[in-house]
This record gives C-alpha cells, structure tokens and sequence, in this order.
C-alpha cells in the first residue's frame, strides 16, 4: 500500500521502492508477481473509480509501474542477460509513454499550463509589474514551460528506467548477485537506435523532438554503464571512503554535467571497453618484454 500511495505522487519513486522492497518474494514465487500484478491493477482501477485518481495517474500505476516491475521480476527470473533486460523495459516504457501522448496530449499540456501559469501568479507578485526582473522572469518560465511540454516524455522515461535500474541494484544487492553489473555493456540495438536518433536529430527538424526524447531515454542506460566504468577504475577508493562516496552520489544528484560526463563514458565504453584497455596494456608489454 505505501507503495501504491507513493507511485501516485511519482510513478518512477513507486517502482523504485517496490522492487526492493517486495522483489525477494515476487522471485521465489512466480505466481506471486501476478497476483502482485492483478491486485495492483484493481486497487488502481478502484481508486480511480472513486475519484481517487485521474486516467492518466491510473496508466501511469498500472502500466508505468505495475508493468514494468512485472517485466523486471519475469526477466530475472528467466536470467535474461541485463542489456536485453533494460532494452526490453526501456521499449515497454517508451510505447505507454507515445501512447499517453497520443490519447492525452491536450489534457497534459492544459494541466502542465495551469499548474505553471498558478505558480508565476503566486511568484509574480514578489516583482513589481513590468519591471525588467519581472519581464525576464515571464521569458524564462516561458522558455522553460516550451521545453518541458517538448521534452517530458523522454524525462519521464529517463526518470522511470533509472529507478527501475536503481531498484534493480538494491534487489541484486539483496540477492547477492552484483557481479553481472561489473560487465554490462548497452544492447548493440540500442547503440544503433541512437546512431540513428542522432542522425534525425542534427539533420532533419521533422524528427527533432522525437529524437531529443529518444536521447534523453537513453541516458539512464549509458549512466549505469559509465558507473560501472569508473567502478572497476576507481572503485576501491569509494568503497574505502564513506565520504568519497557521499560526494560522488551527491554530485550525481545535483550537477547535470557529470551525468552526463558519466554517460558519455559509458557510451564511448562500447567501442573502446576501457574496463578491459588497461589489462590489454598490460599484456602487450608482457609479449614485447
């Protein structure tokens, strides 16, 4: 249940907390994820049917979470390997999310515009009416409001597929099964999907926007694989300092640019495997010595 009332307010922290917390059960017990399943979906039908919750906030929990925890737990019961894992549940979350574009584009973005236009009448009054701080803060809420409304279903997906990712590393942990991460490398079709987004991207504006959102999906998968880059380089000086440690995730939360900087290690991590370059270094100085 307090799973439930959390993926209400954010359907990504709702996964997030599910797996851990109830991931050990749902893998001794196959049939118990599907009734995890099923009575998820009729607690969310049920609220929804009493005014609790909204359509949108009723897809969100049933498929946005509900779904993507079921495929998560069915994967790793079947040992699919972790790059077809994450590739299969980026996939489901990528179509429920064109999907709820599709359906609910104009509620969306009426909802996001009331809420916005509310929170600038609330802020507004702090500034004197056409002053020019007034002036530039209507231009940057503005700004801001156009590429959030252009954006948010790759932000969506890229919030949901790193807690899935995230949830996935506390139930491993749990499990004791960590060591697959040392190795994952992004799914070779991921690769070439964003060679081609890309392409779209830089060289024809129809597709712009659907590339960026594709994109910013993928982050999450190459930020994971960055990490497990800079582990097997540097990982003993975290686990040997706390405060290390405290820093490193704190910088991930709060600096966008070393996201990204992680990401794109992690990226270029699929042609040049640095996890592997020094100990090739190594063993070519063995052969010529």
């Amino acid at each position: 249940m307090l799973g439930l009332l959390i993926g209400i307010f954010s359907p990504a922290a709702g996964a997030l907390f599910l797996i851990p917390a109830s991931g050990k059960i749902f893998m001794e017990n196959t049939q118990e994820t599907y009734k995890f399943f099923i009575s998820w979906s009729i607690i969310c039908v049920f609220l929804y049917f009493i005014n609790f919750t909204d359509k949108i906030q009723t897809l969100n929990l049933i498929i946005g979470t509900g779904l993507s925890c079921l495929l998560l737990f069915h994967l790793l019961k079947k040992g699919i390997e972790l790059d077809l894992m994450f590739m299969l549940l980026l996939l489901l979350n990528a179509a429920f999310i064109a999907l709820r574009q599709f359906l609910f584009l104009d509620v969306i973005t009426s909802r996001y515009v009331r809420a916005v236009d509310e929170a600038v009448k609330a802020v507004s009054s702090r500034f004197t009416e056409n002053s020019e701080q007034y002036l530039i803060f209507v231009e940057m809420v503005e700004i801001s409001k156009n590429l959030y409304m252009q954006y948010s279903p790759g932000i969506w997906i890229s919030t949901m597929m790193l807690c899935l990712m995230v949830g996935y590393f506390f139930l491993s942990r749990k499990r004791e099964e960590l060591s697959s991460m040392k190795f994952y490398q992004t799914h070779v079709y991921v690769i070439y999907s964003l060679v081609v987004a890309l392409l779209l991207a830089v060289f024809i504006q129809r597709f712009r926007v659907f590339a960026i959102n594709y994109l910013l999906a993928l982050v999450p998968l190459f930020l994971i694989q960055g990490l497990c880059v800079l582990n097997a380089k540097m990982g003993r000086w975290f686990v040997n300092s706390k405060a290390l440690l405290a820093v490193g995730v704190l910088l991930l939360i709060l600096n966008p640019y070393i996201v990204l900087f992680v990401s794109v290690i992690g990226l270029f991590d699929n042609w040049f495997d640095f996890r592997n370059l020094s100990k090739s270094e190594d063993l070519n100085e063995g052969h010529t010595n």
